[in-house]
């Protein structure tokens, strides 16, 4: 069994093997090629299929299918797969359809839940993998101090809270992770430290050997050219370095044409170091307008060399010299993001042997409302949210919503739903906002996916906490180990599907986020973890309407409360998983 409690993956794998031995035709599927579907609706009718079209070629004659489906040898060994498969049959369509013993699966999952608890969907790291996530600053403050920040502020949010959320998922995923991360607090203020949770690195501190290295490795490259005059070959593409050009200028009409040595314009030909050691360009590689660089200007480092400083002295601390590295820009600093992934290759071709990746997000956009977040900063989108989480919490509870509880309470749903907002979209789509007030003040719904969620997590903790007081007044007995339970009373088609969709699938979920970080474009699912919260919170709410969990404290039904409390506990666990790969705590109680 995986470490991560992908029991999904394992069963796949098993079957289709067991299957390849047992079909009539050998050469059925191609190399690689899943031919096990899980259900995710109607499940009475089967829990996996095989597709028709497999089910011809592996069988093409259907009395070799039949006796494989009637084989008593073939029931028995199923039963001993990861997932205990009860049935298997043929449907009218041609597929074949395995059916799970479901209290065996209850079982084995929720123990599988239990014993890895905040483990489960999370592969140990044995310290081979390593990773950097580097967030790319967004650099939208204005030189003329202006408030109105363009939006920019919020697309920089959203890039804070996807690098968090990869390196979460990297984690997760086995590996040992450093982040590298402008200090953006002193620009934002208190609220931006509570929505981020303190995952904003402080600046750091200065390493002069890091340095040196760096600029040693400037003066010394093949690459360098030295001529104020080079500036006009930089690309057209590139704002940064146009900046850097009208500084330049600017600083010329302050002192004048005589320009010593030591103030010369030093760049670097990324072009010819990608042509000389044959990097791929294009859509699948790098921007084929990557030409020039400017690195100093006047022996200082220019604020892309610093970037690349900070990128060396954070592979400086890691173990290993051959990371992943995985640049989190937005589309506006893509070009930019690359730029210091060449520059970094050029100045330290034999050390840094790292895979670089560059995952790039989109902007955030107002809808349903004639606002437009060009005139929205991150501070009044939260300000926002607060007022209006506060209004919806006023009209549900009434006058109890007062005191510090509360405050605590509004701050951390506030910010559990923009972080859902900014995070549910996938990370290449624009993030819409919808930013209109109700008559009411209450506000969108869509705004509330967090919410929802933690008010949830705080319904089961309560059912919990009542539970425990009651065992404490002798109303009920401790909860039994789960290995007396008897799974079989759970009868609800709801409570199957919570385990079936929900919990069982939880690891292979998680594990399979992050797609490929060994190409130059990065695909990582950074949506899922939220879609997948969402839709657990909406089944499990609906369950928890129409089901009573503690029932009435009698010897013939306390062997099915108990059953669905261990249902319920492994529910727990995996929403308290999600939640933490967002950076969310769960509430105890609203």
């Amino acid at each position: 069994m995986a470490e991560s409690g992908c029991l999904l993956k394992c069963f796949s794998t098993e079957f289709e093997d067991f299957l390849q031995n047992r079909a009539q035709c050998k050469e059925f599927r191609r190399p690689g090629q899943s031919v096990l579907l899980k259900q995710s609706t109607k499940l009475r009718n089967g829990d996996f299929v095989v597709p028709s079209v497999f089910v011809k070629a592996a069988f093409p004659d259907r009395a070799n299918l039949q006796d494989f489906l009637s084989s008593k040898e073939v029931t028995k060994s199923l039963l001993n797969f990861s997932l205990p498969v009860q049935q298997l049959s043929s449907s009218d369509d041609g597929r074949i359809c395995l059916k799970l013993s479901q209290p065996l699966t209850f079982h084995k999952v929720l123990s599988n839940v239990e014993k890895l608890k905040s483990n489960y969907g999370c592969l140990q790291s044995d310290g081979d993998k390593v990773a950097i996530v580097n967030l790319v600053p967004q650099n939208y403050k204005t030189s003329d101090g202006d408030n109105n920040d363009g939006g920019q502020s919020l697309v920089q949010l959203r890039g804070v809270l996807i690098a968090s959320h990869v390196a979460a998922l990297l984690k997760a995923g086995g590996f040992v992770v450093h982040e590298v991360r402008p200090n953006l607090q002193e620009e934002h203020g208190e609220f931006w430290n509570i929505l981020c949770d303190g995952l904003q690195a402080l600046a750091a501190d200065s390493d002069s050997e890091t340095r040196e290295k760096i600029l040693q490795a400037t003066a010394e490259s093949r690459y360098k050219t030295s001529n104020i005059e080079d500036r006009r070959h930089l690309s057209s593409n590139d704002n940064e370095d146009s900046k850097d050009c009208k500084r330049l200028d600017d600083w010329k009409i302050a002192v004048g044409e005589g320009m010593t040595k030591t103030e010369e314009i030093v760049t670097l030909d990324l072009k010819k170091f990608i042509q000389e050691n044959g990097l791929q360009t294009g859509k699948e590689g790098y921007e084929p307008n990557l030409k020039t660089v400017t690195v100093l200007e006047g022996n200082q480092p220019t604020r892309l060399l610093e970037e690349v400083i900070s990128l060396q002295r954070t592979l400086d601390c890691v173990n290993t010299k051959a990371p992943v590295v995985v640049h989190v820009a937005s589309h506006g600093r893509a070009f930019h993001s690359q730029q210091v992934d060449m520059t970094w290759r050029t100045l330290t071709p034999h050390e840094v042997t790292t895979s670089q990746t560059h995952l790039v997000y989109n902007s955030v956009a107002a809808r349903k409302s004639t606002s437009t977040t060009e005139q929205l900063t991150a501070q009044d989108f939260w300000r926002l949210r607060h007022v209006q989480m506060r209004e919806a919490s006023v009209l549900k509870y009434g006058d109890a919503v007062q005191g510090a509880g509360w405050d605590a309470t509004i701050t951390a749903m506030t910010a559990a739903a923009i972080k859902f907002e900014l995070l549910f979209t996938s990370c290449q789509n624009i993030a819409k906002l919808d930013l209109s007030i109700k008559e009411s003040g209450e506000g969108p719904q869509d705004n509330k996916g967090g919410a929802f969620i933690l008010y949830n997590c705080a319904r089961l903790a309560t059912l919990f906490k009542h539970y425990q007081e009651d065992v404490q007044a002798g109303v009920y007995p401790d909860l039994p180990d789960i290995g007396s339970v008897d799974f079989s009373l759970l009868k609800e088609e709801e409570e199957w599907e919570l385990l079936f969709n929900y919990i069982l699938p939880y690891p292979d979920l998680v594990q399979g986020t992050v797609v490929d970080v060994n190409k130059t474009r990065a695909k990582i699912l950074t949506h899922q973890v939220c879609s997948f919260l969402i839709a657990l919170s909406r089944d499990l709410s609906s369950y928890y309407r129409r089901v009573r969990v503690l029932l009435e404290p009698r010897a013939h039904l306390l062997p099915v409360m108990f059953a669905r409390l261990h249902l319920l506990k492994g529910v727990q666990q995996v929403m308290h998983n999600g939640l933490s790969l967002l950076g969310i705590q769960p509430l105890a109680q609203m």
